[in-house]
């Protein structure tokens, strides 16, 4: 699939991570699939998945240490932020509107400029 071959170069384009790994490609049909792919930020590590079929595409980004610090995902459950379903979960628990929108490969772009800042910081 074009979408996770072109994601995949993306993630191994970044310097900062490492031991990039698919833990997860499965197609349940022609339309839907289930992708997951696992990075090292170190000392944490990135979780990239997808969820797709031809009526929608759930994701979720997901920074982790020893416990989840960040995470991007558009899981329908906050509709009243301002950018529903997309928000963001910071790592003192907060959720807020996010500027992701469903475009995995520009939305990797936005999470890593994110991910490389908070682990910089």
């Amino acid at each position: 699939m074009a979408l996770l071959d072109e994601l995949l170069a993306r993630m191994r384009a970044v310097p900062e991570l490492s031991n990039i790994q698919v833990v997860e490609n499965d197609a349940v049909d022609d339309e839907t699939f289930v992708f997951k792919a696992h990075a090292s930020i170190l000392p944490n590590y990135l979780q990239i998945r997808l969820l797709a079929d031809k009526d929608f595409q759930r994701y979720s980004f997901q920074l982790y240490s020893d416990r989840p610090l960040l995470r991007w995902d558009n899981t329908p459950h906050y509709p009243d932020l301002s950018n529903f379903p997309h928000h963001f979960h910071d790592h003192k628990g907060n959720v807020t509107s996010s500027a992701l929108t469903g475009n995995l490969l520009v939305d990797f772009d936005v999470v890593m400029a994110e991910v490389k800042r908070f682990t910089n910081s």
